[in-house]
């Protein structure tokens, strides 16, 4: 988002007061957000309204932990052009303590807390996964495709079996690699991509600039979705995605009118959706439903 957009959006969202952004229809459970519009982590409740905050600058991605924690990655002094800012990843309780935090440079928008409690950390101004140890330090590097820099990657997630599913943006294709870094196999889209999860039948979500393609188990396209088929949801970027166990997606809709909606790619509908209209809400790419089943850490 452009900055004089971005401030304009979080100049709406404080002329609402000291209650900060509250959804229309609330979710069936809360949920969090990685809102770099208003440099913060919020949590929605099962009401609507915000329950949590934590700062986190230009956080792009967010998981809740089983322990209550937020695991998110940030970007001090970020600039799209500039590829040596401060940045890393963060794990917050919920007292607002840093209770892990990995450093590094460059541009970071995701992360994630692996089964074997290490954390992987999508480096896109390096082209690299990091998988760093619970102490900090950087255990194994895994060099993607696509060109180092700012639209190298996107969300990258680790799979169960060892292997990462990596949505590499200017290359508009996912990308699978082993758990040694050797190439597996390549999800191509018309579409500069965002995310990439597996999902319950063993196939591929891939997704990005309003569009959304799934692949089945053999990487064969078996269905896609286009933003114009859903022209009241104002879909910018089908960005940070979470498949769930049900066959639906939980998806957030960065820079569009309605923000999160769930979606059942398989019959076209829309399941449930934050706002009827344009809502009033600082930008972001990252969501999270926690306790949802994730289909790619079975």
């Amino acid at each position: 988002m452009k900055r004089g957009l971005a401030l304009m959006v979080l100049a709406a969202w404080a002329a609402r007061g000291a209650e900060g952004p509250a959804l229309q229809h609330a979710p069936p459970q809360g949920f969090v957000f990685a809102a770099e519009g208003c440099g913060k982590i919020l949590r929605f409740g099962a009401d609507g309204r915000v329950a949590w905050e934590c700062p986190a600058p230009m956080a792009r991605d967010v998981w809740m932990l089983p322990n209550g924690n937020v695991l998110f990655p940030y970007n001090e002094d970020y600039n799209a052009r500039s590829n040596g800012n401060p940045s890393g990843v963060r794990e917050v309780a919920p007292d607002g303590r840093t209770v892990f935090q990995f450093a590094t440079t460059g541009q970071v928008f995701s992360c994630q807390r692996m089964a074997d409690g290490s954390t992987l950390v999508g480096a896109a101004s390096q082209g690299k996964l990091l998988v760093v140890s619970p102490a900090g330090a950087v255990v194994r590097e895994i060099r993607v495709g696509d060109a180092p820099g700012h639209s190298c990657m996107r969300n990258a997630r680790a799979l169960e079996g060892g292997g990462f599913l990596v949505a590499e943006e200017s290359a508009k294709a996912a990308r699978e690699y082993a758990a040694d870094g050797a190439l597996v196999r390549e999800f191509p889209a018309p579409f500069p991509v965002y995310s990439a999860v597996r999902l319950a039948d063993g196939g591929t979500l891939v997704c990005g600039k309003q569009g959304m393609i799934g692949f089945d188990r053999g990487a064969r396209p078996a269905w896609s979705l286009d933003a114009a088929e859903f022209p009241t949801l104002g879909i910018r970027w089908f960005a940070g995605v979470q498949a769930l166990d049900d066959g639906t997606v939980f998806v957030c809709n960065a820079g569009g009118a309605v923000p999160f909606f769930v979606l059942d790619p398989r019959t076209k509908r829309i399941v449930w959706q934050s706002h009827d209209g344009k809502a009033e809400m600082p930008i972001g790419h990252g969501i999270h439903l926690p306790g949802a089943a994730d289909p790619g850490r079975k």
